[in-house]
């Protein structure tokens, strides 16, 4: 009774299929970064001309309820706008 051995056939397709698959994972996430950064900029110079444009606003109110309103309004969603852009900015690291 004979016994044959023979070795497996060596696979070098998985270590290329590996390196590629990291190289794209790579380069989605940086694109993902340049996406979302992209998006808290604009989402940025949104609020910051909302609040310029309620602050313009309280400057020509014509009474001092309307002005303190818009002032009010204008601090909160600047303080919220700060909050979520700081979070964003985080999150994209």
């Amino acid at each position: 009774m004979t016994a044959t051995t023979t070795k497996p056939a060596r696979d070098t397709a998985a270590p290329k299929a590996v390196a590629h698959l990291e190289a794209r994972r790579d380069r989605g996430r940086k694109f993902g970064r340049e996406i979302g950064t992209l998006a808290v900029n604009v989402y940025e110079r949104g609020v910051a001309d909302f609040v310029a444009f309620e602050k313009d606003a309280a400057k020509i109110a014509p009474y001092p309820w309307m002005k303190d309103a818009f002032t009010m309004s204008a601090g909160l969603i600047e303080d919220v706008g700060a909050a979520y852009v700081r979070t964003a900015r985080q999150v994209l690291k």
